[in-house]
């Protein structure tokens, strides 16, 4: 399991709020078996035509029941979740609690915090093709200006970037993304929004995929978990108490 904080500092807090990002393949050998959605997820699940969309949901879902299960000490199957309008999850009777969930191509993620809103975007990498067809929509005229112009590698972290902080504030695309601006810090990134500042950080979870994290609480831990034993590692660690 390899871990990456959103800030440099070390500080208690931190091992409170985290993201857990890890392959569709490896939440489902790990917990494919468990009997954990309820009866609106199942039925969620079974909406999706392809099988490659089935098995990102429930991989994300599941990993999120178990994960936050582990943190507050709770049985998975028992959390109960209502969703706000803009579809963010909100877990029911668990005051102070933000819970976020991104899924795309291969990879899904999860994450908590304690002390603030948390957004997160995981996105699969597309050509460059795409990004400059789509700069115009969601890039900020300061970016546009900025831009000389970036690889695709760039645009992929500018749109999960303001994804992440989107889904933290309740957002989803109400703002345009082209009336955003991320500004590039040393430790990751900061997103202004008319709610609330946003500071986050980026993990490359392959060639192909990468994952942001937003949050306006305290610095996040994220746990990049490329197979089944670093999973079983990472929610081992957040049941002791070592992570969450």
């Amino acid at each position: 399991m390899q871990e990456q904080d959103a800030d440099a500092a070390e500080n208690h807090e931190r091992a409170r709020d985290w993201v857990v990002a890890v392959p569709v393949t490896a939440a489902l050998a790990v917990l494919g078996d468990r009997d954990l959605l309820d009866r609106a997820e199942r039925r969620q699940a079974a909406t999706f035509v392809r099988q490659e969309d089935r098995d990102r949901y429930r991989a994300a879902h599941l990993v999120m029941r178990q994960a936050l299960g582990a943190s507050m000490g709770r049985h998975p199957a028992g959390l109960a979740f209502r969703r706000e309008p803009n579809g963010k999850p909100v877990l029911v009777d668990a005051p102070g609690v933000d819970v976020n969930l991104s899924h795309s191509g291969a990879w899904i993620a999860v994450g908590l915090s304690r002390s603030g809103r948390l957004g997160v975007d995981v996105e699969e990498d597309r050509p460059e093709a795409f990004w400059r067809e789509m700069a115009a929509s969601f890039l900020s005229p300061g970016e546009i200006a900025a831009t000389t112009p970036p690889g695709s590698v760039q645009f992929l972290k500018l749109w999960t970037a303001k994804e992440a902080a989107l889904k933290a504030e309740g957002s989803g695309l109400s703002i345009a993304p082209d009336r955003i601006t991320v500004v590039h810090r040393p430790d990751g990134f900061r997103v202004c929004l008319p709610a609330g500042t946003y500071d986050g950080g980026w993990l490359r979870l392959d060639d192909a995929h990468m994952l942001a994290a937003a949050t306006d609480g305290a610095p996040l831990r994220l746990l990049l978990c490329s197979d089944q034993a670093a999973l079983r590692q990472a929610l081992q660690d957040i049941a002791d108490g070592a992570i969450g």
